[in-house]
């Protein structure tokens, strides 16, 4: 709570130092803050998103399915030999 009234009083602070300004430069002021929000929260939004798709994959190939279960199936080894014993 400490923290919160000190930005307050940080806040206060500059209205009091940018009260006396003119309105057409208090409208500029208003509006670098407000694109400097939006870009942030634009930023964090698209790192979300990327982060997001990060989570589950997506075959990123023009292959079409047959050639991939192909590719799959061909690159499986298997150098064990079973044998079946009956349960008779």
């Amino acid at each position: 709570m400490e923290t919160l009234t000190r930005d307050y009083n940080i806040a206060e602070g500059y209205f009091k130092i940018l009260n006396p300004l003119n309105d057409g430069v208090k409208l500029y002021l208003l509006k670098m803050l407000t694109d400097s929000l939006v870009s942030e929260n634009t930023e964090k939004i698209e790192a979300k998103k990327s982060t997001l798709f990060d989570l589950f994959g997506a075959w990123k190939d023009s292959s079409d399915m047959d050639d991939i279960e192909k590719v799959i199936k061909d690159s499986r080894t298997n150098t064990k030999t079973r044998n079946i014993v009956s349960f008779d």
